[in-house]
């Protein structure tokens, strides 16, 4: 399906629209039949139009900031074993992991999003990193890492970081 750049750029936030996972690049281009680098230029046309697409390591997708919940960015250390709890924690709470990341002395800062927001995302989560043999972003920085999470309210938030607190994950 050949469009016109304009069409194609509706087409492309449509589909932004549409989806909660990131969508590549690769697979724009090959659903419109034009290149990765046409793909590039068009999101750098849409976020020059004010349109919030953010990009991450599997793709773009809409940075949804529409949300009514209250966001917080919480800085923690822990281990591979741990990070299953950490993720319940939240969860279990009422919060959602939006996304994680590291500060990297070399390369900056890596991360991706995650939206994490049920026991099943979870399972889903560390089954992926298993399958494909992958280590977490964490082992890059002796367990520091960061994730933004969201929830409800400022209570719950509140709720969310004094639980990870008691748990010994929060940094100080």
């Amino acid at each position: 399906m050949v469009l016109h750049s304009d069409e194609r750029k509706r087409e492309i936030l449509r589909i932004l629209t549409e989806k909660t996972m990131p969508v590549s690049a690769s697979a724009f281009a090959e659903k419109f039949g034009v290149t990765r680098q046409i793909i590039v230029k068009d999101i750098a046309l849409l976020r020059a139009e004010k349109i919030d697409i953010i990009s991450t390591a599997k793709g773009y997708m809409l940075n949804r900031n529409d949300s009514e919940g209250c966001r917080t960015t919480v800085y923690v250390c822990h281990d591979t074993e741990k990070i299953e709890d950490e993720l319940t924690t939240v969860i279990d709470l009422g919060g959602k992991v939006l996304t994680t990341a590291v500060e990297h002395p070399f390369y900056g800062t890596l991360g991706e999003t995650l939206n994490i927001k049920s026991r099943k995302d979870i399972k889903n989560f560390l089954e992926r990193l298993r399958s494909t043999k992958s280590e977490p972003l964490l082992k890059l920085t002796q367990g520091k890492h960061m994730h933004i999470i969201e929830a409800d309210d400022e209570e719950s938030l509140d709720e969310i970081c004094t639980a990870l607190k008691d748990k010994g994950y929060i940094m100080e």
